[in-house]
């Protein structure tokens, strides 16, 4: 029985859908790794502006800027965009959605990209009508992506080009890195006309006439206060000025100076070191003394380390457990990985003695449980907030103190960033390799799977709060189905709280 939350490429073909006449058609497509300033976008629209159809080519980097280029293109090519898109069905395709109990995809966690083909109509709404490519090729389709994709890449040749123009990143983080990374680069020049033709006007103007207003930037509608709430963008009519802009880019001052004020330290090495990414030399002052300070405690408990990641795609969550609990002078160990949406597998396993005893000697020697009381500054992370991915997790060490006039059940929780940050990577690494060895040097009891803790991230939803999709008889309805409830949120800077996007309507910041 075909689960209707999850319409397939059958279901939409057979959707009756209203749209209006083909008047522009785009392919775009979005990376984003691990890495900071790492995002990049590509869109090709074929459109009519000023009379002449032309293809935009525009290609947004975060470390870079944006290329603009615009190309030559023909009237027929659209036409035969829109003979596919009547033929396929397209303006349904935005419907289909993909399983995750069938997804048998490869999964990546460092890295994430989607792509996708809008359709704009000249309806008395102006719909947009737009789909996943991805989804499109899980059931099949990719055929007929290649057919579209391949007539808007076949204008892109030198011989088409008309202008290009060129703006260099304008995030003043991005411009300080640059300068410490590269400090003889010479400023990029600015931007040579490549033909002798006139260069073509692109019209962006906005006019904000109140209510919900569509991004210019992303294309998500609905928009209601003064920033997008998918991409953080500016409502255009209220961004600063190129003017603005510009003399903030310009404005001397000294790389050290730039580097302290958003608290970076002057070199990428010491960079990664502040933020916890690599060891620092040696322990500061603070993390010596705490070393350095004696503490007793009764018996141990147990011991566990948890990492937690996630991101934006779909089944992104991720959990990774390794607890060993003391009992009877030996240690039970159990393993617990979760995946998305998927059951968890549970591994029971009999600890080895030597690992056992190395662990909580190497506990008592070094004062560990002191540690608790580092925190991570997050104020010198300058990768806070860089992608839509994030981690959490650390250390807990638990005792028995009753013997020594202390409460029976004693807790220490270590954050692992916060060691790192304050000199300890030789602690961070060395804890790492026994969570690793509580599992490699013990004797595996028992496996099992088990409903997962939390919901895996659904379709444009955080984890655990996928959305079903469906008209009261229970059946898709083709572009008119709506999210019936959809989680707000609290901006942190400003306290707006009815946001629903990853950006705070009010004051553009991202969502924690």
């Amino acid at each position: 029985m075909q689960d209707n939350r999850y319409p397939t490429l059958k279901d939409v073909k057979a959707m009756q859908v209203d749209h209006g006449k083909l008047v522009a058609a785009e392919m775009n497509s979005r990376s984003n790794g691990m890495m900071m300033f790492s995002g990049v976008s590509d869109s090709y629209t074929l459109k009519e502006i000023d009379g002449e159809m032309v293809l935009l080519h525009l290609h947004k980097s975060d470390m870079d800027g944006t290329v603009e280029k615009l190309y030559r293109a023909d009237r027929e090519a659209l036409d035969k965009i829109a003979q596919i898109a009547d033929r396929e069905n397209l303006y349904a395709w935005g419907e289909m959605r993909i399983d995750p109990e069938k997804d048998d995809r490869p999964r990546v966690f460092d890295y994430s990209s989607s792509s996708g083909i809008r359709l704009f109509t000249d309806d008395e709404r102006g719909n947009t009508f737009s789909f996943n490519c991805d989804t499109a090729e899980f059931y099949g389709a990719g055929a007929v992506v290649k057919e579209i994709t391949d007539i808007l890449f076949s204008f892109v040749t030198d011989d088409g080009l008309i202008s290009e123009k060129q703006s260099p990143p304008t995030d003043p983080r991005v411009i300080e890195l640059k300068k410490l990374w590269f400090p003889d680069q010479k400023p990029t020049q600015e931007p040579t006309q490549v033909t002798d033709e006139p260069e073509k006007t692109i019209s962006t103007e906005f006019v904000y006439n109140g209510g919900d207003w569509k991004c210019p930037e992303c294309g998500q509608d609905g928009n209601q206060g003064k920033f997008c709430a998918n991409c953080g963008s500016w409502r255009p009519d209220l961004a600063p000025k190129k003017e603005e802009v510009k003399e903030v880019e310009t404005q001397p001052i000294q790389p050290s100076e730039a580097a302290k004020q958003m608290g970076i330290p002057g070199g990428i090495t010491e960079m990664m070191k502040t933020v916890g990414l690599m060891p620092v030399d040696k322990p500061d002052e603070q993390l010596a003394g705490l070393l350095e300070e004696k503490v007793s405690h009764g018996r141990i408990i147990s011991f566990e380390h948890i990492s937690r990641c996630g991101g934006m795609s779909i089944n992104s969550h991720r959990e990774d457990s390794t607890k060993a609990v003391w009992a009877d002078g030996g240690a039970a160990v159990t393993k617990y990985i979760q995946q998305g949406s998927y059951d968890a597998v549970v591994t029971e396993l009999k600890a080895g003695e030597k690992v056992i005893a190395e662990l909580e000697q190497y506990i008592r020697d070094n004062n560990l449980t002191n540690l608790s009381r580092l925190t991570y500054d997050r104020s010198k992370d300058p990768f806070a907030n860089m992608t839509d991915s994030w981690e959490g997790g650390g250390y807990s060490i638990v005792f028995d103190d009753s013997e020594e006039g202390g409460r029976s059940f004693v807790c220490f929780t270590l954050d692992p960033k916060a060691i790192s940050q304050h000199g300890g990577g030789e602690i961070t690494g060395k804890l790492s390799e026994f969570t690793q060895r509580l599992c490699s040097e013990s004797v595996i009891s028992s496996m099992r799977r088990e409903a997962p803790k939390t919901g895996g991230m659904g379709m444009m939803g955080p984890a655990g709060t996928a959305v079903t999709v469906s008209t009261p008889d229970n059946k898709t309805s083709a572009l008119t189905a709506q999210y019936t409830e959809q989680e707000k949120w609290e901006c942190s800077q400003c306290g707006y709280a009815e946001n629903t996007g990853k950006f705070c309507s009010s004051c553009g910041s991202p969502r924690k």
